[in-house]
């Protein structure tokens, strides 16, 4: 009984899985090797990659798979490039650019007070006034209730980790454009060297360090660099940072 039983467990996975295959023809499996990064092999379950990638299909953020697809292909292929490129370009955090992003951050905060206290006493000025019209009071008054919100739970006073969080970023944006140039782009966080990435990539890719086994997985790995964007600046515009600039 126990080997039949056995068998048929076997037989039950065997027809199981040419059942799976029949419906997903196209699954890709988790041990297919998609790329290396310096000899290293990165496979499709390492990046969720369950199904051929379609070439054609143009997408944004609001894919949210597709879209999160691609930023795990770029940060298992492209990351080590990058970790590499900052290692060779020694791009460290000083205690002088903690210092002064902490100054900077501390005046900003304390003239954004200021400004935000100014406005709301010229806001009851102007709720005092005769004759108000009904719609203006309304948008003063969420406007007053936005600023009070400000003034009464500000940000938390930054840290030397928080330092770090902005700088080292904007240090490898800088020297990525300094190497190799290209559009400027913004984003949430600041400002990014958009082609100069790509191109430290497409250098490794040259050189071997980079290799693609599935030209789908390439396609998405440059698809960023290569969908429409807005650009941010012009080539001096990362050698000065808000957060070390004086405030005036």
């Amino acid at each position: 009984m126990k080997r039949r039983s056995l068998l048929a467990v076997l037989v039950f996975h065997v027809v199981y899985g040419l059942a799976v295959a029949a419906e997903e023809p196209n699954a890709v499996p988790a041990d297919r090797v998609i790329g290396r990064v310096y000899g290293k092999p990165v496979t499709a379950g390492d990046v969720g990659l369950t199904a051929p990638i379609d070439v054609g299909v143009k997408f944004d953020a609001t894919d949210q798979a597709r879209w999160e697809l691609m930023s795990r292909i770029q940060q298992a292929l492209g990351l080590p490039i990058q970790e590499r490129f900052v290692r060779e370009k020694k791009l460290v955090v000083t205690d002088d650019e903690i210092a002064r992003f902490l100054a900077t951050s501390k005046r900003q905060d304390e003239r954004n007070r200021k400004q935000r206290t100014e406005r709301l006493a010229a806001i009851a000025q102007e709720l005092a006034a005769p004759n108000l019209p009904a719609d203006k009071a309304v948008k003063l008054r969420q406007e007053q209730m936005m600023l009070e919100g400000f003034l009464n739970s500000p940000l938390p006073t930054p840290n030397a980790a928080v330092a770090r969080m902005f700088i080292l970023p904007w240090k490898i944006e800088r020297e990525l454009q300094r190497t190799y140039g290209g559009r400027i782009i913004f984003q949430q966080f600041g400002l990014e060297a958009l082609d100069a990435r790509r191109k430290l990539y497409e250098a490794a890719e040259a050189a071997g360090d980079l290799k693609f086994d599935d030209p789908g997985v390439r396609h998405l790995f440059y698809y960023y660099a290569n969908m429409p964007h807005t650009t941010g600046g012009d080539e001096q515009a990362l050698e000065k940072p808000w957060f070390l600039e004086p405030v005036e």
